[in-house]
């Protein structure tokens, strides 16, 4: 199973977003609602977890409404009946099997559920003093395999507001216990698998403190590092024992690497694994053993290096007899006995198959026809020179299975610091099954590439990395055989931001530009980061040491007498990313001066789409948008 950095402090995701339109009017869908509803349905099943006694499996069960609810089976009865529990995928934070067959859901609004799936009984895991709504989400620190009696979890301590304590709970009884109290700093504990709390790291302004146990029980400072100018790091997993922790590392280099690091002194003690190019995202530990085995990263897509001979060898042979599919691990028993295998495709979601080692047998998990029916396209990854550096930009350039159409969007990531690779993508994919190429750069400003080439992004909002994406539209006219004007610049969040951009700065190349949930106006987003804990850690990325003028100079909002191009607007009532007021604001600039239109409200969505229905009215309003202004033009 996958340990993947820990990263509080997202801000800024790519989303997607719905709601009744208002402004200028919209025509239908440009293709059938039949295929439209193939890219906007969840999976069959989502997020599949086996439970540590082998007996039970989890996941995101599709309704026929389009909503996934939890549901869980046991493993020998098959998988054409399963226990709907009455939680969607919107109402959860994480859900995680823990003491053999009991299942732990975090909820949005109401604290903490077990669902005990021998007995079929489900019940709040804390009776009184546990997390509440508003605090700091729990989170689980060790399911303790040894006593599957108990949990050892953090949340909120009452006596020390916005800081958690460490909490023994008692899986049976319901009764809790703290072990470890909050203090400042600490907003994160570490714990081996055996339940030994052995690191906290906390954030003062822009340092990020990492303390270490005493042999006498207390805490000591073992690390300090200025969160922009240090050496970069995120904590992954204290290892068995306690002695030593996994961290993604640049103290080394410029990428990130995987590190062995001691506990007490903070000391690397070890490079597992690293990478001359890409920054290593992911340990694999093996989740029977709990010791590493591997590490992953995001090169064209994800790639794995497994350094155990044994866990590598019965991967292979299960991928032997699914006829060579490329496998990842998903989820194990306890005992190892039975095993959830994912396989990936950049033409459909992920696929899942439960491997009995005691059998021999492999067994598909649930799934549908219609991905099988999903359009292929062409993936490659190019290279682009960019200005001001010797090093590439990398972008996905994608097509139909028949070749490049001459029209194409320029699709931004949001984030930004994110990064996009060959993996599914419905949008993507939506997109080229209406006859599109799509781009895809990872601009400056972009994780997975090393520390320089992220650093490079920040207090560069409208300038390098707006420069850059300029330049991937160039790359489409020079090297893709796309004329100026046969495209159109999209995105979502920061890819609102800068597609709202390129309609101020590159209507010589664009013919339209789509914002969804997008940032109009950097003053306004920096005033309301500003009101937020841990501001020290986002702002100064996009503030750097600019002047408010700057910014606003830097602002489609108030450069939005120089839109030169249609430009479709979204924005999500309960967006909490990106607040609502930035459409408005932007939507009222845009009618004020005249300039073609369209403003999507997203009632009751959120940053991110979780419901088919909100995809359903991104993707087809956006089709619709493009096909508009670019799709009828002749060659």
């Amino acid at each position: 199973m996958y340990k993947t950095a820990l990263y509080i402090f997202a801000v800024l995701l790519t989303g997607a977003f719905m709601g009744p339109a208002f402004g200028s009017e919209s025509k239908g869908p440009a293709t059938s609602a039949d295929a439209l509803a193939k890219f906007v349905r969840p999976p069959l099943v989502a997020a599949p977890a086996i439970s540590s006694d082998g007996h039970y499996l989890s996941g995101l069960l599709r309704q026929e409404n389009d909503d996934s609810t939890v549901t869980v089976w046991h493993v020998d009865s098959g998988f054409t009946e399963g226990e709907a529990l009455p939680y969607l995928r919107s109402d959860i934070n994480w859900m995680s099997w823990v003491g053999g067959g009991r299942l732990l859901l975090s909820l949005k609004e109401n604290g903490l559920v077990l669902y005990d799936a021998h007995l079929k009984k489900l019940r709040p895991l804390i009776d009184s003093g546990g997390p509440r709504p508003g605090q700091l989400p729990p989170f689980l620190l060790s399911a303790l395999h040894g006593d599957p009696t108990s949990i050892l979890m953090q949340w909120e301590d009452d006596k020390e507001a916005g800081y958690p304590a460490v909490y023994k709970v008692n899986a049976v009884t319901g009764t809790s216990q703290k072990i470890v109290s909050a203090w400042r700093p600490i907003v994160r504990w570490w714990a081996s698998p055996e339940g030994d709390v052995t690191l906290g790291e906390g954030f003062t302004g822009r340092k990020q403190k990492l303390y270490g146990r005493k042999a006498n029980g207390g805490w000591r400072l073992i690390s300090k590092r200025d969160y922009f100018k240090g050496p970069a790091y995120s904590l992954l997993a204290v290892e068995t024992g306690g002695a030593t922790a996994l961290v993604l590392s640049a103290h080394n280099s410029d990428r990130r690497e995987l590190w062995r690091m001691h506990t007490a002194s903070g000391d690397m003690v070890a490079k597992l694994a690293g990478h001359d190019d890409y920054d290593i995202a992911a340990a694999l530990i093996d989740p029977v053993s709990d010791r590493t085995i591997g590490a992953s990263y995001v090169a064209e897509h994800r790639q794995e290096i497994i350094w155990r001979a044994t866990e590598k060898a019965e991967q292979t042979y299960v991928e032997t007899l699914l006829g060579g599919l490329p496998l990842t691990l998903a989820s194990a028993s306890r005992d190892g006995q039975r095993i959830i295998y994912r396989h990936r495709n950049k033409n459909r979601p992920a696929r899942y198959f439960l491997y009995d080692r005691e059998n021999g047998d492999v067994t598909p998990l649930p799934d549908t026809p219609e991905y099988r029916d999903l359009p292929k396209k062409q993936v490659e990854t190019v290279n682009i020179p960019v200005h001001d550096t010797d090093r590439p930009m990398q972008a996905v350039f994608s097509h139909p299975e028949g070749g490049a159409t001459g029209k194409a969007i320029l699709l931004v990531h949001g984030g930004p610091v994110r990064r996009v690779s060959s993996a599914y993508n419905a949008t993507v994919s939506w997109l080229i099954s209406n006859g599109y190429s799509v781009l895809q750069p990872n601009f400056r400003g972009s994780s997975g590439y090393g520390e320089s080439w992220r650093r490079a992004g920040y207090g560069e909002w409208g300038r390098t990395m707006q420069r850059d994406v300029r330049t991937a539209a160039e790359w489409l006219v020079q090297k893709a055989d796309i004329k100026k004007g046969d495209m159109c610049v999209m995105g979502g969040s920061y890819g609102g931001y800068a597609a709202m951009m390129s309609a101020i700065m590159d209507d010589d190349l664009f013919a339209c530009a789509v914002s969804l949930n997008g940032v109009s106006s950097l003053p306004h987003l920096v005033g309301y980061l500003d009101t937020k804990r841990f501001s020290q850690l986002t702002v100064p990325r996009i503030r750097g040491r600019l002047s408010d003028r700057t910014l606003r100079r830097r602002s489609p909002l108030y450069r939005v007498d120089l839109v030169r191009v249609p430009l479709l607007l979204l924005h999500a009532t309960k967006d909490q990313n990106v607040p609502f007021e930035q459409g408005v604001l932007m939507a009222k600039a845009l009618r004020k001066h005249d300039i073609p239109h369209e403003f999507i409200v997203l009632k009751g969505a959120s940053h991110v789409l979780l419901k088919s229905s909100e995809r359903r009215t991104y993707l087809s309003k956006a089709i619709e948008f493009i096909n508009k202004h670019i799709g009828n033009n002749s060659d």
